[in-house]
C-alpha cells in the first residue's frame, strides 16, 4: 500500500498507531487495520544510550540545536507506539503557559524539528490534528531495539543488547517542566531495571561457557548501574567465590555493607548475609555453586517465577446412581479446566491428598455429591495442603434433569469462586511484608488485595505494589494490566485529576500487557475497560468478548461487556450480561459493582424499580462505592417516592460532602449520550440534588 495513501488516510480518519511489523490504523469506534510497506526505506537513527544523537541514512550526524528539541526528541522516540497527543506535549514542555501561548509554542517547536530532520531526505515526522509521533519506517531508536533483543533471552540476543548499553539513558538531558523531568526519570529507572536483568542473565550465560573473567566483568558493570542494590552484590561476590578469591568476595562485601552504613544508615539484607557467611564457611559449608539463581533474598513460597498451585482431586460420589456418577466425573475435569484458565494458577488434576504434596501444590479441591432423583447437593473444600486446613467452603443445591446444563453451570462458579478467595488468600499472607521485601509476584497479589478496599488511599496504594511488581519484572504483563485497570478505577470512582493524560497512560499500559501476554484475559480485560473509560465502546465490546472467549469464568469480564453495551444502548443484552457476572461470581471482590452497573442499565431502560433494588443490594456489600446511593436516589426520585429519594440524597451527601449535579455530570465522563446523561442527572434533581 503506498506511503502517501497511508498519510492521507490517517490523516483523515485518525492517527496512525504504530506495532512493531505493521501499521495499525486506530479510528475512532472501529477496528484495527493493518497495511505492510512494499519497500525498504532509508531511516534515521536516534540512539538514548548516553547523550543523545541523530544520525542519518549514512551515518552522519545530525546537528539538534536546543534543549527543548532534544527532549521532545526523547519523548516521542520513546513512545513510537502510543504517539503522544498535543495536549500532552504541551503540558510537558509548555506547561507553565496559557493554552494558545503553548500551543502556538508546540506548533513552531515542531516545524523546527521537521526542518530539521527532513535534510536527511526523509519526512520522519507525522502530524494529525490530534497527535504527534514518529513514522516507525523512517526513524529506529537503539533503545526501542534494545528492549527488543532484552526480551529474546538468548546469549546472542543478550550481546546485542548489552552492546547498545553505551550509557544512562538520555545522559545529561534535562527539561524545563516537572512533569517532564519526573517522566523522565521513570524512564531511567525502567530501562534501568531492563539492563539489570539483562547483565545479570549475561553473567549466567558466560559462567555456563566457563568465562569467569568474563562474568565477572559483566558482575562489576551490574553493581556500577546500581551501586546500592542488594542483588547486583550477590551476583559478583557469588563470583568471586567461585573463581577461589574468598578474600576478594569479603572486602567486596565489607565495602558495600559500609557504604550502605554511611550512605542510607542500614545494613546489607539478610540474603546477602546469608551468601557471605556461606562464603566464610558458617553455614555448614555450603557450596557456592549457583551465584545466579541465589542473587536475590532467600527465596519464599511464590517467589518472581512462581504461581499458586492448586491440585483438584476426583469428587466423590455419595450413592451409587449413575447420572450422579457422569455428573461428579465431568465436574471435577471441567473444574480443572476453568481453574486453568486463570494464568496465575498452575492446575493440577485428580490428585488425592498424598499426590499433591508431592506435586508441591498449595491448595487441594474435595468435592462431594449427593443426588435423588433431580436433586443434586454438591459440597466443595478448598484445604491446605500441608496443614490440611479447609480455608473455603460451600454448598450448591440443583435441581434438573439436564446434567450438562448443571455441570457448565457449577463448574464455572466454583472455579470463579475459588480463583476469588486463592486470589483474596494469597493477598492476606503478603500483609506482615514491607513493600521492598516482596517480590514481584508478592507485589502483584498484595496490590490486587489492596485494590479491592476500594477507597482512594488503598487504589493508590495498590498503584505503588502494580508499579514496584513491573521494576522488579518488567515483562510481568499482568501486573501492567492491573495498574491500567486500577488507574481507570481512579479515574471513574476517585476524582482523579487530569483524566484525559491519565487514561491514555493506562492505555499504554493495558497495550503493553496485552502485548507481553496475548492469550491472557486480564490483559486484555484491561485494554477493553479503558477504551470503555475513553468513550470507544465499539472496540471495548470487541476486547471484552475476546476475553470471555478466553475465559467464560471471568465474572469482571461480563460485567465490563454488560457496561460497554448499556452506554452503547444495546440495555437487554447488557442487563443480562451483568446477571450472569452476579450468578458467576457471588462472593466476587467486584460484586458491588456488578449490581451499581445492572441498576445503572435498569436506570436507562427506563425500569426504576429494578434499578432501586439492585443499587440497594449494592449498597449492601461492603466495600461498595456512593455511586450505588446515587442510583438508587435517581431511580426513586423518578419512580415519584421522593422522600425515599430525598433520603437517598442525605445517605449520598453523608458518603461524599459537597456532592452537587454539576460534579456528576462531570465524572459521567465516559458517558456519551445526552440522553443517559439526562436521566441520571434528572433524576438526582428531582430527589432534591443541587
Amino acid at each position: 500500500m503506498p506511503r502517501e495513501f497511508l498519510r492521507d488516510f490517517s490523516i483523515k480518519r485518525g492517527f496512525a498507531f504504530v506495532f512493531r511489523g505493521f501499521w495499525a490504523i486506530a479510528q475512532p469506534m472501529s477496528g484495527v487495520y493493518a497495511a505492510s510497506w512494499g519497500s525498504e526505506r532509508r531511516m534515521i537513527s536516534i540512539n538514548l544510550f548516553g547523550k543523545l544523537s541523530v544520525k542519518n541514512a549514512q551515518g552522519d550526524a545530525i546537528d539538534i540545536a536546543g534543549n527543548k528539541s532534544l527532549c521532545l526528541i526523547a519523548y516521542l522516540a520513546l513512545n513510537m507506539e502510543m504517539p503522544p497527543t498535543r495536549d500532552r506535549l504541551m503540558a510537558l514542555f509548555w506547561g507553565d503557559r496559557f493554552t494558545d501561548q503553548a500551543r502556538q509554542s508546540l506548533r513552531q517547536a515542531i516545524a523546527k524539528l521537521k526542518k530539521t530532520l527532513s535534510e536527511s531526505g526523509e519526512d520522519v515526522l507525522i502530524t494529525s490534528q490530534d497527535r504527534i509521533g514518529f513514522d516507525p519506517k523512517a526513524v529506529k531508536v537503539d533503545a526501542d531495539q534494545f528492549e527488543t533483543f532484552a526480551q529474546g533471552g538468548t546469549p546472542e540476543a543478550t550481546r546485542k543488547a548489552i552492546a547498545l548499553m553505551s550509557g544512562p539513558l538520555l545522559d545529561g538531558l534535562y527539561g524545563q517542566q516537572a512533569e517532564f523531568d519526573d517522566w523522565l526519570a521513570s524512564e531511567r529507572q525502567r530501562i534501568s531495571t531492563i539492563s539489570l536483568s539483562v547483565l545479570e542473565r549475561a553473567a549466567e550465560q558466560q559462567l555456563k561457557l566457563g568465562d569467569t573473567r568474563g562474568a565477572t566483568e559483566l558482575a562489576r558493570r551490574l553493581v556500577n548501574i546500581d551501586p546500592l542494590r542488594d542483588a547486583g552484590q550477590v551476583v559478583l561476590i557469588r563470583i568471586l567465590a567461585q573463581q577461589g578469591e574468598r578474600a576478594a568476595a569479603i572486602k567486596q562485601f565489607n565495602a558495600y555493607n559500609a557504604t550502605l552504613q554511611k550512605e542510607l544508615g542500614v545494613s546489607a539484607g539478610p540474603g546477602l548475609l546469608q551468601v557471605v557467611n556461606e562464603i566464610k564457611g558458617e553455614t555448614g559449608g555450603a557450596k557456592v555453586s549457583d551465584p545466579i539463581a541465589k542473587a536475590e533474598a532467600p527465596s519464599r513460597k511464590g517467589n518472581t517465577s512462581s504461581r499458586t498451585s492448586i491440585g483438584v482431586s476426583q469428587f466423590q460420589l455419595v450413592g451409587a446412581e449413575t447420572d450422579a456418577a457422569f455428573l461428579t466425573a465431568g465436574l471435577s475435569a471441567d473444574i480443572t479446566t476453568n481453574l486453568s484458565r486463570f494464568s496465575w494458577l498452575d492446575v493440577k488434576s485428580n490428585l488425592t491428598d498424598d499426590a499433591a504434596e508431592s506435586h508441591d501444590a498449595d491448595f487441594i479441591v474435595h468435592g462431594t455429591l449427593r443426588s435423588q432423583g433431580q436433586q443434586f447437593r454438591l459440597n466443595v473444600q478448598l484445604a491446605e495442603t500441608k496443614s490440611g486446613r479447609y480455608v473455603w467452603a460451600s454448598r450448591y443445591d440443583r435441581i434438573g434433569d439436564d446434567l450438562f446444563d448443571i455441570q457448565d453451570e457449577l463448574s464455572a462458579t466454583i472455579a470463579a469462586s475459588l480463583e476469588a478467595e486463592l486470589e483474596r488468600l494469597a493477598g492476606r499472607s503478603m500483609r506482615e511484608l514491607a513493600l521492598e521485601d516482596m517480590n514481584s509476584w508478592e507485589c502483584y497479589h498484595r496490590g490486587l488485595a489492596i485494590q479491592y478496599e476500594f477507597d482512594a488511599k488503598t487504589n493508590l496504594a495498590a498503584q505503588q505494589h502494580f508499579r514496584r511488581a513491573i521494576e522488579l519484572d518488567p515483562n510481568f504483563g499482568l501486573a501492567y494490566a492491573r495498574l491500567s485497570y486500577a488507574m481507570v478505577i481512579s479515574a471513574i470512582y476517585f476524582e482523579a485529576d487530569n483524566v484525559a493524560d491519565l487514561l491514555e497512560e493506562a492505555q499504554g499500559f493495558a497495550i503493553k500487557a496485552a502485548r507481553l501476554e496475548p492469550d491472557d484475559a486480564v490483559a486484555r480485560f484491561a485494554l477493553g475497560r479503558v477504551r470503555l473509560a475513553r468513550g470507544d465502546y465499539g472496540r471495548s465490546i470487541t476486547d471484552l468478548k475476546s476475553v470471555i472467549d478466553l475465559n467464560p469464568g471471568m465474572a469482571q469480564a461480563h460485567c465490563g461487556l454488560g457496561d460497554s453495551m448499556a452506554y452503547s444502548g444495546q440495555l437487554d443484552e447488557a442487563i443480562a450480561c451483568f446477571e450472569e457476572a452476579v450468578r458467576i461470581s457471588p462472593s466476587d471482590p467486584y460484586r458491588w459493582a456488578f449490581l451499581n452497573y445492572g441498576a445503572t442499565a435498569f436506570l436507562f431502560k427506563g425500569d426504576y424499580e429494578s434499578a432501586a433494588k439492585w443499587a440497594t443490594e449494592a449498597e449492601a456489600v461492603p466495600n461498595a462505592h456512593y455511586w450505588a446511593t446515587a442510583i438508587r436516589a435517581a431511580a426513586l426520585a423518578h419512580m415519584g417516592q421522593l422522600d425515599q429519594a430525598r433520603s437517598a440524597i442525605d445517605d449520598l451527601l453523608r458518603q461524599r460532602p459537597g456532592i452537587s449535579c454539576d460534579f456528576v455530570r462531570e465524572r459521567l465522563f465516559y458517558l456519551t449520550d445526552p440522553e443517559q446523561i439526562n436521566v441520571y442527572i434528572s433524576g438526582l434533581q428531582k430527589a432534591g440534588l443541587s
